[in-house]
């Protein structure tokens, strides 16, 4: 009588896989989440960074113009916002009718015409300078000079990122 081999992996050997899969993906999955928290902190920061450079370049073309603001040691804050839910860029420059703090906000629009995915953000000027930048998604928040971290992206503010 001949025996015929069967060629195939048992079950056991299918179990014992599978059991491996299931350990290294209960491994790596919460480190994998991490990943993604920081590289969307990572994200507002660099969208702060551009936000302060633009403010930075746009109180340059100010100053150029003969425009004034936040002397004297005077900290202006910038709060509102072009980029809050809903609301559109001016289509022709406010300067006249909004002084130089509309015309700040004006020049500063005009570098990010086509930006959507920012809620709010909000920057900080002394003397002509910008001295921080902030900005939120809604659930992630970033700054400069002052980035926020995995650790503290949810209580990050305006005065964080100036600090």
């Amino acid at each position: 009588m001949k025996t015929r081999k069967v060629k195939g992996f048992t079950l056991v050997e299918l179990i014992v896989v599978i059991a491996i899969i299931g350990v290294l993906a209960a491994i790596l999955v919460p480190s994998m989440l991490g990943y993604v928290k920081k590289s969307k902190v990572s994200a507002m920061n660099s969208n702060a960074k551009s936000l302060y450079d633009a403010v930075a370049t746009s109180l340059v073309e100010m100053d150029s113009e003969g425009h004034v603001i936040g002397t004297a040691g005077a900290s202006t804050d910038c709060t509102t916002s072009p980029y809050k839910q809903g609301a559109t860029i001016p289509a022709s420059n406010p300067s006249a009718a909004g002084g130089d703090e509309a015309d700040l906000q004006y020049k500063v629009a005009q570098y990010f015409s086509g930006v959507s995915d920012l809620n709010d953000y909000s920057f900080r000027i002394q003397d002509m300078a910008a001295i921080g930048a902030w900005c939120t998604d809604g659930v992630y928040t970033g700054g400069h000079p002052t980035g926020a971290t995995t650790d503290n992206y949810t209580t990050f503010a305006l005065a964080d990122a100036c600090a």
